[in-house]
């Protein structure tokens, strides 16, 4: 591919997240009723307990001092990490969609790292990040070739030793799940592993309706405890949560 095609794809990528952020309501200011709010913010108390969880058994130490890469619509884990001990000079927040950046920027401080990244090369040294989190991005990627090389930069920029918690949406996704969500695609697990293969450890923390397993792909449990139940985060009593989180290491 040469670089005309590198930059045209790489502005198709931008455009698609564009839309996905327009879609999924991001860049909406409207209010919403109580019953919205309360939502959002079980769903994201319920990942800032996987994350919490999986890097206490990692037994992972002091944030302060831990440098922490966020990708995507995840923007507001920002303060999680924060709460947790993270200096905010050692946090960075990246997007491909530049809209989608400033509008992050007026939602934190200036103090946070804001950078504007292309999928086939992170503009990122080798071995800067202890902890990367890349949610909402590979079930937005059309093109498996671009999941392999992101896959391959995520790789290339985590610290060894570090943790990557990088999500996709499951293969329980209905049609209805996924016109809701505006995602363009779901993986089975097989699937997306094999663009992971070059990792040191690869788990899946598999959601299905009502509960969720943590498991390796050799099905020797690493973390065999459950974390949590899936009740507490569902909108309505038949909804599915239907994305899985891929924990990586290197």
């Amino acid at each position: 591919m040469n670089l005309n095609e590198k930059q045209e794809l790489n502005k198709k990528l931008e455009n698609i997240f564009l839309n996905y952020y327009k879609n999924t309501g991001f860049f909406n200011q409207e209010k919403h009723d109580i019953t919205y709010y309360k939502n959002r913010f079980l769903r994201e108390r319920f990942v800032e307990r996987i994350l919490f969880t999986v890097m206490t058994e990692f037994n992972i130490g002091s944030l302060s001092s831990k440098s922490v890469l966020i990708v995507g619509l995840s923007h507001e884990l920002a303060s999680f990490f924060m709460k947790l001990g993270s200096e905010s000079q050692n946090i960075t927040l990246a997007d491909v969609s530049a809209k989608a950046l400033e509008r992050t920027k007026d939602m934190f401080s200036n103090h946070l790292e804001f950078v504007k990244i292309d999928l086939d090369r992170l503009c990122f040294e080798e071995d800067t990040f202890d902890v990367i989190i890349c949610f909402n991005y590979l079930s937005n990627i059309p093109v498996d070739g671009v999941i392999r090389t992101l896959a391959g930069e995520i790789n290339r920029i985590l610290k060894p030793g570090g943790i990557a918690f990088v999500s996709f949406t499951n293969e329980i996704s209905s049609h209805d799940d996924i016109k809701m969500s505006g995602v363009m695609r779901t993986f089975r697990k097989e699937e997306i592993l094999q663009y992971f293969e070059e990792f040191k450890l690869v788990n899946v923390l598999h959601f299905l309706p009502y509960n969720f397993l943590l498991f390796s792909i050799n099905e020797e449990h690493i973390f065999p405890k459950k974390i949590g139940t899936i009740e507490d985060i569902l909108i309505e009593k038949n909804e599915r949560y239907t994305d899985s989180i891929l924990l990586l290491t290197k």
